[in-house]
């Protein structure tokens, strides 16, 4: 209880320190800043600046007490020597800043009344979302967001990588023995937090919270300095956070055929209304498709609209400190969110040519050059291949009209962006005469960040252009709420004007609305990751083997292994394949074989220099053949569904076993022909690839749970071959099973013992001659115990097994 106490007390001090590092550091700007804005921008830069410490200190130490106790030390230096040096004008600062909002308030209090209602509405819904990434239940870790279900494994993976892989410089714990290319501060953040005690929850929560709340102070500050419009500000964090397209029309339409009422219809809402795949709706709100589960926008969405403001203002008041600032902000972007630094460039490039003061642009660009540039280097090394900026036009419109395309994703915001523009351009009605030279050209750049991602794609999914698109949204945004504050101020024709204006907002925001509540505020039930017993199993992981070990396991998204810090040899091929690595088809192939036991396993996994192997229901779904492990290898680890065997300690048979004599016979009537082919399927109804295929000599098995099943359930097993018949006669064979179990001799049905049910036999006669005949025997399991026998009684003879010397894979007369 004691340390518990002790680590959320440093958790505590490690927030407390960054902010406050972060706000000092606003006090080297230029221009004039709000103590609110100052707390924005502080909480981004502090909680930035801090995690490249740690991890820099980590490249020496690793993640390591000494690293963070290192750098946070610096920090609460760094933080005494401004206070020394310079506390008498800092103080007289913050003082006029505190008596500006003290003025300002008597003069506009509802206004701040409002600001604090809307600030208080959109901490809660960020809390409640947060909240819900992770949801821990008795039987197992699950996720309160379906956009997240994919790919939260994989950042559980980055993070436990760090904490107890000693991952530093990271590889890819999903793609075993490559660098990470993936940008991963964002989750070494949170990696810093488990270290320091948090839970698996909290890690989580709490820089999501902390980080989108100061996204929502950096957004609003970027319209409020664009627009000088406070109303303006307040409609872009609405319009950003719920604007959707059209899907709302199929709201009503649920609605309307909903037997539940109103309410009870709310509370179970059946589907999205912004993702809508097979309407080709593809624009979610943000809140629910990057924010939460795309992780490395947490630093990302704040730093790269922090660099956009003080660019802006850098330019407006004609401030140098502003572009250097923004530069060893730009610089520090690509380990944080490399989309965001690719976004960033395509704007500021333009601006700078077209707002040209080299000396303040020197400023920007040579620092966000010579930071950034060991970075770029690092993360692209596996873009390629064909992979990444491949020709395409219209995003995921596909054969659908464009321009409908996109008016339905994003509704009401083209409208009302080109209405803004209007004003600007061509009624000249902005924030004063400056408006049309600054605003309106700011923006414009903006669109840039549309039209490229519609020509070219960025990353092999062709859904993540929307990394790039967001910011066209953002950019834009401001100018969409100024089009909202001029119809809502319009004097001429005030009431009409007035409802317009909550009319365009309902439609433009209705069906984010609608989203963003049923995953924030409706009861959600989950979906599950992992279970009890396979987070119990990461734990045993963790502390029984190095950390640098290697698993081989299938390659799926949720494995277990993902958990423990230890790196897969392969994860979800979707994962490995969208951060552009060649060989992934080849190493996925190579895993099924080795899973599978086949004879190159052996100097694969000697290639590959995996250290154990996890057997489980994931493993058992693609096809693992469990007997080749159990005879070459040290099982290490059991529970009621997995076995970890380690693959450096290779089985020492005894030949005086009864095991080993057993094996050693059947393997003996295999290599002579005999058995019967088997092949097992991952289905109840014997369809697709088996996934596994090997030769019985004995059809027969009592598998009371999952983990002494080949397959999980449900599994199909079709044994095809010879019987060889001794003598002439009439045969009884008999079937007894749980569930379903058939036996067909030439093409004959003898018995059907088929459908769902306990374990029952059946018998069936049949007469032969003597001789080889065609026999075809099906088994499926639904789930429960899986109990198979096959017994016969011969002309004369008694019940018994059938002799593995009767049964043939091939005729071979």
């Amino acid at each position: 209880m004691f340390f518990k106490k002790y680590f959320m007390t440093y958790v505590v001090l490690f927030i407390i320190v960054s902010v406050i590092t972060g706000f000092f550091l606003t006090y080297f700007l230029s221009a004039r800043y709000s103590i609110f804005e100052r707390v924005a921008y502080g909480v981004v830069i502090g909680l930035g600046l801090h995690t490249w410490l740690v991890y820099l200190f980590s490249l020496l130490w690793g993640l390591s007490g000494k690293s963070i106790y290192l750098s946070t030390g610096l920090l609460i230096v760094f933080c005494s020597l401004i206070l020394w040096i310079k506390w008498t004008s800092l103080k007289e600062r913050i003082r006029n800043e505190a008596r500006e909002i003290k003025n300002d308030f008597l003069l506009n209090t509802l206004s701040y009344y409002i600001h604090i209602a809307v600030f208080s509405f959109f901490t809660t819904i960020f809390w409640c979302l947060f909240s819900r990434t992770i949801l821990l239940k008795k039987d197992g870790l699950y996720v309160g967001l379906t956009n997240n279900y994919g790919d939260l494994p994989l950042h559980m993976a980055y993070i436990t990588s760090f904490v107890w892989g000693n991952n530093i410089p990271p590889q890819d714990p999903s793609f075993a023995g490559e660098k990470l290319v993936y940008p991963f501060l964002a989750d070494f953040l949170s990696a810093i937090f488990l270290k320091l005690g948090l839970s698996f929850q909290d890690m989580l929560f709490v820089p999501g919270l902390l980080l989108t709340i100061a996204f929502y102070g950096v957004l609003y500050y970027f319209a409020y300095r664009l627009t000088k419009k406070r109303l303006a500000a307040i409609l872009s964090l609405f319009i950003f956070f719920f604007a959707g397209g059209f899907g709302f029309y199929y709201f009503f339409q649920d609605l309307a055929n909903t037997s539940h009422s109103f309410w009870s219809f709310l509370m179970h809402l059946p589907r999205d209304y912004t993702k809508i795949e097979r309407l080709n709706y593809q624009w979610i709100t943000p809140l629910t498709c990057l924010n939460v589960p795309q992780r490395a926008f947490l630093f990302g969405f704040p730093i790269t609209m922090l660099i956009f403001s003080l660019l802006y203002t850098g330019i407006e008041y004609k401030k140098w400190r502003e572009f250097l600032f923004a530069g060893i902000l730009g610089g520090t972007l690509p380990f944080f969110h490399s989309h965001s630094f690719l976004a960033m460039l395509m704007v500021t490039i333009p601006l700078g040519l077209m707002f040209w003061d080299w000396r303040k642009w020197f400023l920007f660009f040579i620092p966000a050059f010579i930071l950034s540039l060991p970075q770029v280097l690092y993360l692209s090394g596996h873009v390629g291949g064909g992979s990444f900026f491949k020709p395409n036009f219209g995003w995921m419109a596909g054969k659908e009209n464009f321009l409908w395309f996109w008016l339905k994703n994003t509704g009401l915001f083209w409208p009302l962006m080109i209405a803004g523009f209007t004003l600007i351009f061509v009624f000249r009605k902005g924030t004063g005469h400056r408006a049309p030279t600054h605003l309106g050209i700011y923006t414009l750049l903006f669109l840039i960040l549309f039209l490229v991602p519609n020509l070219v794609l960025f990353a092999p999914w062709n859904w993540d252009n929307i990394k790039i698109f967001i910011y066209w949204f953002l950019g834009t945004t401001p100018i969409a709420a100024f089009a909202m504050a001029r119809l809502y101020e319009n004097t001429h024709y005030k009431v009409l004007s007035r409802v317009g204006f909550f009319i365009i907002m309902f439609f433009l925001t209705i069906a984010g609305s609608i989203d963003v509540f049923r995953y924030a505020m409706a009861p959600v039930y989950g979906w599950k990751e992992f279970s009890t017993e396979e987070m119990e199993l990461a734990g045993r992981i963790s502390a029984e083997t190095p950390a640098d070990a290697i698993f081989l396991n299938a390659p799926i998204h949720n494995h277990l292994v993902f958990l423990s810090g230890r790196k897969s040899l392969m994860g979800f091929p979707g994962h490995v394949w969208s951060h552009g690595y060649s060989d992934a088809f080849k190493r996925e192939h190579d895993i099924r074989k080795m899973l599978k036991g086949n004879p190159e396993a052996a100097s694969l996994i000697d290639k590959y220099k995996t250290s154990y192997v996890t057997i489980g229901p994931h493993e058992k779904h693609i096809g693992v053949n469990k007997e080749f492990f159990d005879t070459h290898y040290t099982q290490i680890i059991t529970t009621k569904n997995y076995a970890i065997y380690d693959l450096g300690k290779k089985q020492q048979p005894l030949v005086s076993s009864d095991r080993d004599s057993q094996a050693n016979d059947k393997q003996k009537l295999i290599s002579q022909g005999y058995g019967l082919h088997a092949s097992y399927y991952g289905n109840v109804d014997w369809k697709g690839e088996p996934v596994q295929e090997k030769v019985d000599t004995g059809i027969e098995f009592h598998w009371d749970y999952e983990g002494e099943k080949p397959l999980s359930s449900p599994f199909s097993i079709v044994w095809r071959g010879y019987i060889d018949i001794p003598a002439p006669g009439t045969y009884t064979f008999k079937l007894t099973s749980d569930d379903g179990s058939w036996l067909s001799i030439d093409d004959i049905l003898i018995i059907d013992n088929g459908g769902y049910h306990a374990i029952r036999s059946v018998t069936g006669k049949h007469t032969l001659e003597k001789g080889k005949h065609k026999i075809m025997i099906k088994y499926f399991d639904g789930g429960g115990g899986a109990i198979f026998k096959l017994s016969w009684i011969p002309p004369g003879g008694v019940e018994g097994k059938i002799p593995g010397e009767r049964l043939k894979m091939k005729d071979e007369r």
